[in-house]
C-alpha cells in the first residue's frame, strides 16, 4: 500500500512502516482548498489506507485504479488515526452535523413536515411530523388528523429550537427534531443573529439560569442567539422552590404537561421593567462580542455583562464602548 500527500506548501514526508508501506507524516495544520489533493491510496482501497471525513470527497481514477481524497471547503486539514477531515475556515457559513442545537425559523408548511430557515441564502432544513413532540407527551403514530393540525403546533414565522437528526445522501439536505421537552417553539424572548463562526462546539449550548438565574440561553449551532428570562421550575406541590415534603416523581406524560404548563406560563407572562432592562443588556452583550468578533461564550457573556454593571453603563451604552469592554473578553 502506497499512501501519499500533496499540499500547498509541497510535498509531504513520507517514511516506510513496519510492514515495507509507505505511510505519510502530515503537517500539523495545512491550508488547503476546494479540489486540492490531500491523499492517494494507490491499490485503489482507501478504506485501508485513509477514511472520509467532513469537508473532502473521493475521486476515482480509471487509468491507474487509484482513488483520491480531495478537499471540498477551504481550510485546515485534521487527522485522527485513518480519519482525514478538512475543518472549514468559514466565518458566516453553517455546516450541519448530527446533533447540533439550532434556532431555526418556519417558512412553510407542507405534508406532514414544516421548512425551517436555519441560515439566510443556504438550503434549509426540515422537520418532520414525527419528529416533533406532541402536546402531553403522548407517544404514538402520527394519524392523518394530525397532518390536518400542523399549524396548531407550529406556523409560518414561529422560531424554533431543534437538534439536528439527519444529514441527507446529498451532504446539504438536513433532518430535524424536537422530540426532547427541552425544544419547542420559542415564544417571549429575544432573538439575535451572530456568524455562526463565533459560536464555538461545547457540551451544551442550552445555558439554563444564567447569571443568578436571570436568563435561559440557546447558543444555536447555526449563529441564531435566543434569549429569555429562566423559566421557573414548579414542583408537584406548586411551588416555584423544591419542595422537600414531596414524595411524588414526575415523568413521562405528567413531566411533560407539567413543562408545557411552564412555557405557556412564561409566554403569557409579560416582562416587568427590570427584566426587559436586563435582557435589553444582555442582548447588547451579543452584540458588543460579535462587532468584537469574540467568542460567544458562557465566560465572554459574562465578563462583558458583568463589566458594563461596573461601569455603570446603560445597556444602549454597551455599543458605544466595545473597545473598552474588549479588554474583558476571555481568549478563545
Amino acid at each position: 500500500l502506497i499512501f501519499r500527500s500533496f499540499w500547498i506548501a509541497g510535498l509531504s514526508n513520507c517514511v516506510p512502516s513496519q510492514n515495507q508501506a509507505r505511510t505519510c507524516i502530515m503537517p500539523s495544520s495545512p491550508l488547503v482548498i476546494p479540489g486540492q489533493l490531500i491523499a492517494v491510496s494507490e491499490d485503489g482501497n482507501e478504506e485501508s489506507s485513509f477514511l472520509r471525513g467532513h469537508g473532502t470527497y473521493l475521486e476515482h481514477s480509471d487509468e491507474d485504479g487509484s482513488t483520491s481524497l480531495r478537499a471540498s471547503v477551504t481550510g485546515t486539514v485534521q487527522r485522527v488515526n485513518k480519519l482525514i477531515s478538512v475543518l472549514p475556515m468559514t466565518y458566516n457559513r453553517y455546516e450541519s452535523h448530527v446533533g447540533d442545537l439550532v434556532v431555526g425559523r418556519i417558512t412553510a408548511v407542507s405534508l406532514n413536515r414544516w421548512k425551517v430557515q436555519l441560515v439566510p441564502y443556504q438550503h434549509g432544513a426540515s422537520l418532520p411530523l414525527s419528529g416533533v413532540h406532541l402536546p402531553g407527551g403522548v407517544q404514538r403514530m402520527r394519524t392523518l388528523q394530525d397532518a390536518r393540525e400542523m399549524r396548531s403546533f407550529l406556523q409560518e414565522g414561529d422560531l424554533v429550537s431543534a437538534e439536528v437528526h439527519k444529514i441527507m445522501n446529498d451532504g446539504v439536505s438536513v433532518q430535524l427534531h424536537t422530540r426532547s421537552t427541552r425544544y419547542g417553539k420559542l415564544e417571549n424572548g429575544v432573538f439575535v443573529t451572530v456568524p455562526p463562526g463565533l459560536i464555538p462546539k461545547r457540551k451544551n449550548h442550552y445555558i439554563a439560569n444564567f447569571l443568578n438565574q436571570q436568563f435561559d440561553i440557546l447558543l444555536g449551532c447555526n449563529g441564531w442567539v435566543w434569549m429569555q428570562r429562566a423559566v421557573k421550575t414548579t414542583t408537584p406541590s406548586g411551588n416555584p422552590e423544591e419542595d422537600p415534603g414531596t414524595t411524588q416523581v414526575l415523568g413521562g406524560p405528567e413531566l411533560a404537561e407539567l413543562q408545557e404548563a411552564q412555557r405557556a406560563e412564561h409566554a403569557q407572562t409579560p416582562y416587568s421593567f427590570q427584566e426587559r432592562h436586563n435582557l435589553a443588556r444582555l442582548r447588547n452583550t451579543v452584540e458588543c462580542l460579535r462587532w468584537a468578533a469574540a467568542p460567544i461564550t458562557v465566560e465572554n457573556l459574562q465578563h462583558v455583562y458583568q463589566a458594563s454593571l461596573q461601569q455603570d453603563l446603560a445597556p444602549v451604552e454597551i455599543l458605544q464602548n466595545v473597545r473598552t469592554l474588549s479588554s474583558v473578553m476571555m481568549s478563545p
